[in-house]
């Protein structure tokens, strides 16, 4: 059972004794009880409202809370995400920059071959031309000597008139 300041107000004692309490100071103490649970009731409804408000903000700052984390969560998931794919790209600009160096690397092999191939078909050609260079002064050298042989032997031999011209024996 719940006690009201009117209650309180309200109580009579029916039941009077000889030397019992003096009834106006009785009624001026249930008065002043009354007023003293009527303050605390006041003062109770306004903590209760208070507190219903309070509740109030502690739930709406639980929401934001709630949302901040969830925007946390979001957030770094976003960001593993981000960070993930960066990864895959990363990992694929790398394979293709492998895979051209190693196509490079194979190109710039092939023609190094080229160019030794090449280079060693003119040391050939080199080597020929000094050859055929060497047997053509040879030859000439040769061609040179007899030349002047023939002419030593034509200076030696006495030379016969003949008709219109001379005549070598």
């Amino acid at each position: 059972m719940e006690l009201t300041p009117l209650d309180i107000r309200n109580q009579t004692f029916n039941k009077k004794s000889f030397n019992g309490y003096d009834p106006e100071e009785v009624k001026a103490f249930l008065e002043t009880t009354a007023t003293a649970f009527e303050n605390m009731f006041r003062d109770r409804t306004n903590l209760i409202e208070r507190l219903k408000v309070a509740e109030e903000r502690v739930n709406y700052y639980r929401q934001i809370e709630k949302t901040i984390q969830d925007a946390v969560v979001t957030m770094q998931r976003t960001i593993n995400e981000v960070k993930a794919s960066a990864e895959k790209e990363a990992e694929i600009i790398i394979a293709e920059a492998k895979a051209r160096a190693m196509r490079e690397v194979e190109s710039i092999k092939r023609e190094s071959e080229n160019l030794r191939t090449e280079i060693e078909q003119l040391r050939q050609l080199r080597t020929n031309y000094f050859i055929r260079c060497r047997a053509l002064i040879r030859s000439q050298s040769e061609l040179l000597s007899a030349m002047e042989a023939d002419q030593q032997k034509d200076f030696e031999q006495p030379v016969v008139p003949q008709n219109d011209g001379y005549i070598l024996t």
